[in-house]
């Protein structure tokens, strides 16, 4: 395989090699540098050594399972990550996005549809607001070139979908957000009327930054409409 220079790292963390080499050779011709890995540990091992700009994220997985790796890797890492899963139930899919993951595509899925997820999910990591580069509400602030959040002078640790949100929901502070609205800024219009998506992202990033998640000051909801951040 010819890797291209400059081109996007990612790993694939796939057990079944027809499918790995599938998805291996899918990427590669988009333009990527896909490798991949069988294994949950050598996924780790290999997140900490390259540092890949995104990973598609198999739940099925001889040693570790999926939502372990997702997991651990969300506890030190601001890392793009897909989940491609055979397990297709709505249940599975927020377990997924509670524990991490940025995304979620279920088996079997078009080669056109994994494609442009992976093109969304790289294109919002590289989208930067200018020429912001600070937001602050109250005592939350993001500092935008650093893509790093703080609430009450401790450092957030999010993941791109939650970063995204945050992002949003500051620089319309004081503004109702409606559901289709962040839909479309943080994810695009494949996830028209996916409010499940929203919610379990909302969810988690309540508790990162409310004192009380339950009854949140930060992400207010209005009930039948969106959120609203109260300034």
């Amino acid at each position: 395989m010819v890797m291209l220079q400059d081109a996007r790292q990612i790993l694939i963390v796939e057990d079944d090699e027809d499918t790995a080499e599938v998805v291996c050779t899918l990427l590669n011709e988009a333009g990527y540098n896909a490798v991949a890995v069988d294994r949950g540990e050598d996924a780790l091992h290999e997140i900490a050594a390259t540092s890949p700009d995104l990973v598609l994220l198999d739940l099925n997985l001889p040693d570790i399972h999926g939502l372990e790796v997702l997991k651990q890797v969300r506890e030190r890492a601001f890392l793009p990550m897909i989940v491609l899963s055979g397990f297709a139930k709505e249940r599975d899919k927020v377990n997924a996005l509670e524990a991490g993951a940025d995304d979620y595509l279920s088996k079997p899925f078009s080669p056109e549809e994994l494609v442009a997820r992976v093109k969304a999910l790289l294109r919002r990591i590289n989208w930067t607001p200018q020429p912001e580069t600070k937001l602050t509400v109250r005592q939350l602030e993001l500092d935008i070139p650093r893509r790093q959040a703080f609430i009450r002078g401790e450092r957030l640790h999010l993941t791109p979908i939650e970063y995204g949100l945050l992002v949003t929901l500051m620089r319309n502070s004081g503004q109702i957000v409606t559901h289709d609205e962040l839909l479309k800024g943080v994810w695009n219009e494949q996830y028209a009327g996916d409010y499940s998506v929203l919610r379990v992202n909302i969810s988690r990033l309540r508790q990162k930054i409310e004192l009380n998640p339950r009854h949140p000051a930060y992400i207010v909801t209005v009930p039948g409409q969106g959120y609203r951040m109260p300034q």
